[in-house]
């Protein structure tokens, strides 16, 4: 059973985003992949030989907006997802200013886009952003 990130680290989750896995005929994947799933995060707008990607890992909802727990299911081809900066301190700052919502982002394998996605909300980057103005 997947723990989820907020139990793990102790913290809300850094943003929200609306995702859809690109078909095979889109470049994409042929399956789904699983809870746990590791893959980076390129900004649209940014030239990906230049500004590079992030790691930033999904964490993956249900319907309900819970996060799943089955890590041996394929997650949905569009839902929800949670989104994690795994270097936090060092670049929350960066974050906050470019993962606005309505901006489109993709998850990536290596240079490969493999899902579309829009952020929806800010969580951990507003409260961040609120504690440090304070």
């Amino acid at each position: 059973m997947w723990k989820p990130y907020q139990e793990k680290r102790g913290r809300l989750p850094d943003f929200l985003v609306e995702y859809r896995f690109l078909t095979p005929e889109e470049g994409g994947k042929t399956t789904t992949p699983f809870q746990g799933y590791r893959s980076d995060l390129h900004y649209e707008g940014e030239d990906l030989n230049k500004d590079g990607m992030y790691c930033i890992w999904p964490e993956f909802l249900n319907d309900d907006g819970s996060v799943k727990t089955e890590e041996n299911e394929h997650v949905a081809e569009s839902r929800k997802a949670y989104m994690w900066i795994l270097f936090f301190d060092e670049m929350w700052e960066y974050h906050a200013k470019n993962a606005r919502p309505g901006r489109k982002c993709w998850f990536m394998e290596g240079s490969r886009k493999v899902a579309e996605a829009t952020i929806i909300e800010q969580i951990a980057l507003t409260h961040n952003i609120k504690s440090i103005k304070s």
